[in-house]
């Protein structure tokens, strides 16, 4: 399987899936444009506003002593088939991108607005256990440290890592 043209295992392909859908829940209507159709679109607009609003009387909630914050608003997978394929679909494309640096540009409103919206809890999804190390490196690597950026590649080859011939 690949993931922005680097090869990893199917197992760690699913976990990337799973992480980018919770950002793409999580930061929705950013990655909107990314949807397949309008249509798609405007179910994912349903489900993400339903999901933001669980997600806001949570944090409310915690806030008032009464539970914890809690992220599987964002992380849990769409009930409705066509919500979870439109979401999962935004996620294969991007996994589907030739190469990370092209990637990284692609997913930048997502990484920043997940960061901006809870720095905490995007970290949980960008660090998600058993994400590849390709996915990892895009979602840590900031766009401001050009060097880190650059470097990249680099650092997932040295990880052993291939690229998708």
């Amino acid at each position: 399987m690949g993931s922005f043209g680097w090869l990893i295992p199917a197992a760690q392909y699913f976990i990337d899936l799973r992480a980018l859908s919770a950002l793409i829940f999580m930061t929705w209507p950013r990655p909107r444009e990314l949807a397949d159709t309008e249509a798609l679109a405007v179910l994912v607009d349903r489900e993400a506003e339903k999901r933001h609003a669980e997600f806001a009387k949570s944090r409310a909630e915690a806030e008032a002593g009464r539970r914890l914050q809690a992220s599987h608003h964002y992380s849990d997978p769409a009930a409705d088939p066509a919500v979870a394929g439109a979401v999962l679909g935004i996620a294969a494309r991007l996994l589907s991108a030739p190469d990370e640096n092209e990637t990284h540009e692609l997913m930048a409103p997502i990484i920043d607005g997940a960061k901006e919206l809870n720095f905490s809890m995007s970290y949980q999804f960008r660090r998600l256990s058993g994400t590849s190390y390709p996915l990892r490196a895009i979602l840590l690597t900031s766009r401001q440290d050009r060097g880190a950026f650059q470097r990249m590649g680099q650092r997932i080859a040295n990880q052993g890592f291939s690229r998708v011939a």
